[in-house]
């Protein structure tokens, strides 16, 4: 009777084991990429970002973490996201390959910018805090290709305009320009996902 409860202890601590393992291959983020200081709201008090990235999963995601401070409290864990910044490094059809693409993360103004910078492109996602979530508030890109022309793109949600804009990048010379109004529901920060299907 005791060897088969030693049996079973045994095989339950096993699989605990196990699962232990398996979690710790899935996610690891120790490696500390940036911490940004400054006002995410009005209350006067400094609030903190941190990114981190994860060492054991093969296309190194990021995590975004934002810290609300309150008075009395201390610093409170608001957001935690691993979405919102592209991972390292993507899944080509022949093999992992490495991208320039998560740039820098910035306060000013009480909002919050990710910067992405790809090859030809660069994007910001602009946040500002709207009661307990961090709301998109715009988004910018510009981008150039081998047609000799530069494209803008600004889309303003508040007042739901998205914007384009091309111009040649010899002499600025407007090639075309649109202003259009959209309609969609609001946008968090939670919603976010900047892992396409070549990061998995």
């Amino acid at each position: 009777m005791k060897n088969i409860n030693f049996t079973k202890i045994l095989f339950f601590i096993l699989i605990l084991s196990t699962d232990f393992l398996i979690a710790q291959e899935t996610s690891n983020f120790n490696n500390l990429i940036l911490t940004r200081v400054g006002h995410l709201n009005k209350d006067k008090v400094l609030d903190s970002i941190v990114v981190k990235q994860d060492t054991v999963n093969k296309f190194r995601p990021y995590r975004l973490e934002i810290y609300l401070s309150k008075k009395k409290v201390g610093k409170i864990l608001w957001v935690s996201t691993d979405k919102a910044i592209s991972p390292e490094y993507f899944q080509d059809k022949n093999a992992l390959q490495k991208e320039k693409s998560f740039s820098d993360i910035e306060i000013r103004n009480h909002v919050l910018t990710i910067k992405h910078d790809y090859e030809n492109e660069h994007r910001e996602h602009t946040f500002q805090l709207r009661g307990n979530k961090f709301k998109l508030i715009e988004y910018y890109s510009i981008k150039t290709n081998n047609d000799g022309k530069i494209y803008f793109e600004t889309i303003n949600f508040d007042k739901l305009i998205r914007k384009t804009k091309a111009v040649s990048k010899f002499d600025h010379h407007v090639f075309d320009e649109n202003e259009y109004k959209l309609r969609m529901n609001p946008r968090y920060l939670e919603d976010l996902n900047s892992v396409s299907e070549i990061h998995q």
